[in-house]
C-alpha cells in the first residue's frame, strides 16, 4: 500500500508542478516569466547531474562543463557556421556528447574525490580553452546577439517547457528501466553489481554520457533564451550552484532536483533585490535550509504527506 500511495503522491506532485508551470505566464510579468524559464533550465540541469549523483552515485563539481558547451554550441552554430536552429542544436550536443566520453573515460579511472577533482580540472580546461580562441568563443566578452526561435519571451517559455517536459519523462522512463536499476545497484554496491556481470565501468562511463546530455540540452536553450553567453556559464562555481539545486530539492526524488533549481532562481533574484551582500545572504539561506531539510525541499514534502497518508491508513 505504502508504495502505491508514493506512485500516487509522486504523480499528482508532478502534475500539480507542470499544470502551475504552464499556467504561470497567464498570470505573471514578462520579466518573471522569463525568470521561470530560467528556473526550469536550472532545473533540468540539476536533474541531469542527479542521474550520475543521485543515481549512480558519483559527485561532479564539472557540469558547469556540459551546460556552457551546450550553450556556447547553438551559440557558434547561429552566430558563426550559419547554421539553422535545429542543426545549431544537434551540433552543441554532438559536442556535449563527445566531451562527455572523453571526458568520462579518463575521470571514471577514478572515483569518489578524485574523480569529482577531475571532473573540475576538465572543466576548467574547457574554460580556458573558451577564453583563449576568442575568434570563435568571443574569449572573455562571450558571445551576442543570439537569436531566439518563436520570437517572444512567452512564446519561447513554452518551448522551453515543453522541451523540458519530454527530458524529464524520458528521464523518468530510463529511471525506472532495467538500466536505470542497474544504475541505483550500482550506487549502493558496485561490488555487488560486478558479482552479477555488469561492466560497471562502462555503465557508469553511461550514466555520465546520459547525465552530460540532459545538463547540455539545458544550456543549449539558455543561450537563446539571453541572448547571449560568457564563459562563467562554463566557471567552476556554476558547477557547485547546480550540486546546491539538486540537494536543495531533494537528490533522492525525481523532481527534488527540478524544483530546487526553480527555487534557486527566485532565492537568488530575491537576494540579489533586498541588500547588496546578497552571495552572503544567498550562501546563508541555502545553508539553513539543507540544514534543516536534509531529504530536500520537495523530499520534505513527499515525507510528510506520506505519514498523514500511512496515518490515515492506519487509523482506518
Amino acid at each position: 500500500m505504502g508504495s502505491v500511495n508514493e506512485w500516487r503522491i509522486h504523480l499528482y506532485s508532478t502534475i500539480a508542478i507542470l499544470v502551475f508551470l504552464a499556467a504561470a505566464p497567464l498570470f505573471t510579468s514578462q520579466y518573471y516569466t522569463r525568470l521561470l524559464a530560467v528556473g526550469i533550465l536550472f532545473g533540468l540541469a540539476a536533474t541531469g547531474f542527479n542521474i550520475l549523483y543521485g543515481y549512480t552515485g558519483l559527485l561532479s563539481f564539472g557540469h558547469a562543463m556540459f551546460w556552457g558547451l551546450g550553450a556556447y554550441g547553438v551559440a557558434i552554430g547561429l552566430l558563426k557556421l550559419g547554421m539553422g536552429y535545429a542543426s545549431s542544436y544537434l551540433f552543441a550536443l554532438s559536442l556535449v556528447a563527445l566531451t562527455a566520453l572523453v571526458t568520462g573515460y579518463l575521470s571514471l579511472r577514478h572515483t569518489k574525490i578524485y574523480f569529482a577533482i577531475l571532473t573540475l580540472a576538465f572543466g576548467q580546461l574547457v574554460y580556458a580553452v573558451v577564453l583563449k580562441y576568442r575568434d570563435v568563443t568571443g574569449g572573455d566578452e562571450g558571445l551576442y546577439g543570439i537569436p531566439r526561435p518563436l520570437g517572444s519571451i512567452p512564446s519561447y517559455y513554452y518551448l522551453v517547457l515543453a522541451t523540458a517536459s519530454v527530458i524529464l519523462v524520458l528521464v523518468w522512463l530510463l529511471l525506472r528501466s532495467p538500466l536505470g536499476l542497474v544504475f541505483q545497484t550500482i550506487r549502493d554496491d558496485a561490488f555487488r553489481a560486478e558479482t552479477l556481470g555488469y561492466n560497471v565501468s562502462r555503465m557508469r562511463l553511461l550514466s555520465f554520457v546520459i547525465s552530460a546530455l540532459v545538463t547540455g540540452v539545458a544550456g543549449s536553450l539558455y543561450s537563446p533564451l539571453q541572448g547571449a553567453v560568457t564563459p562563467e556559464s562554463l566557471y567552476w562555481t556554476f558547477s557547485a550552484e547546480i550540486v546546491f539545486m539538486a540537494i536543495l530539492g531533494g537528490t533522492r526524488v525525481f523532481l527534488g532536483p527540478f524544483v530546487g533549481g526553480i527555487v534557486y532562481v527566485f532565492l537568488r533574484d530575491y537576494a540579489m533585490d533586498v541588500t547588496e551582500y546578497w552571495l552572503f545572504a544567498m550562501g546563508l539561506a541555502l545553508a539553513v535550509l539543507i540544514y534543516v531539510l536534509p531529504q530536500g525541499i520537495l523530499g520534505a514534502i513527499i515525507e510528510q504527506v506520506l505519514k498523514k497518508t500511512r496515518r490515515s491508513s492506519d487509523g482506518r
